[in-house]
């Protein structure tokens, strides 16, 4: 049995010391330094919450030294973020991704919150399909350990005990979860930050806050509540597509409405330039309006 265990041992240390150098400390916030992975040549993705400025931002790099760093953008929505780094010589990890990860599948998160890189080890907890998160953003995978959460956990590397990646780690999309943002996710949202700043998602111009519909309306339309109108700007897909204050939005396409993370999710960047049907309760009646859903703005809300 001590031979196994020596053998795991020494596997496990030869994995995290492979895994390090594509490990590094992000500094753009007041209290402890956050991690991240080096994506490219020049690339680092970190946590999004994790940065509470946008200028300033130096990356500690594994030969000790600290970089510069330039935001390129972020994604509150996955809770990622791109930055580009003034170094040469980063190694990074091997975003290939893992198709085969189970719950009990132990795994390594590795984190740089000071110089050297810090090491834990769990299993995977939870495994489940694509998901949308709270805030909309839309991850390939669920998955879920129990690695302990640490300052500069956020932003770390995920590896199994193979050394393969299976993701950025974080505990800023849902509440004392240590969830993995998958590879083909932080793929898909670093190309986009790359290529626009932010990540495209569909605009209809509308303020909402959810309404319960009251026991009639209910029973005829079942459902218990919707999304009241409170604001729609001129000129937007639902300005031209005649949405109207005070409406009650009760479906996007078929897809019930109940609070306003409801209507975000559907607002990915696939739904650009599509029109689709908002099932309104007006005046007591329900009317079907067709938009045509428009492109966000990266200032906007």
């Amino acid at each position: 049995m001590s031979d196994i265990a020596s053998d795991l041992s020494g596997r496990l240390a030869a994995v995290v010391e492979r895994a390090a150098p594509s490990v590094v400390r992000v500094e753009g916030r007041r209290r402890a330094a956050s991690s991240g992975v080096v994506f490219g040549a020049d690339a680092v993705v970190t946590a999004h919450h994790c940065l509470e400025w946008e200028d300033g931002i130096r990356v500690g790099l594994a030969d000790g030294s600290s970089v510069p760093a330039v935001l390129v953008g972020r994604d509150p929505s996955t809770d990622l973020a791109l930055l580009r780094v003034q170094a040469s010589g980063l190694v990074p990890a091997a975003w290939s991704g893992l198709d085969d990860v189970k719950a009990g599948n132990l795994v390594l998160g590795l984190t740089r919150p000071d110089r050297g890189p810090r090491a834990g080890l769990g299993v995977v907890s939870v495994t489940g399909g694509a998901w949308r998160t709270p805030a909309g953003g839309r991850v390939d995978r669920y998955i879920e350990t129990d690695l302990a959460l640490h300052p500069g956990f956020s932003g770390g590397l995920v590896v199994d005990v193979a050394g393969r990646v299976l993701g950025v780690q974080t505990a800023g999309l849902l509440r004392g979860a240590a969830v993995v943002v998958p590879a083909p996710t932080v793929r898909r949202v670093a190309e986009a930050l790359t290529a626009h700043g932010h990540v495209r998602r569909g605009f209809l111009g509308v303020g909402t806050m959810p309404v319960r519909l009251g026991a009639d309306p209910e029973k005829a339309l079942g459902q218990p509540s919707a999304l009241l109108v409170t604001s729609v700007q001129p000129d937007t897909a639902a300005g031209r597509g005649g949405v109207l204050l005070g409406d009650a939005l009760l479906a996007f396409d078929g897809h019930p409405l109940h609070r306003p993370g409801d209507l975000f999710a559907r607002l990915d960047e696939e739904a650009i330039g599509r029109t689709v049907t908002l099932r309104v309760l007006r005046a007591g009646e329900v009317k079907d309006v067709a938009v045509t859903v428009g492109a966000r703005d990266a200032r906007s809300s």
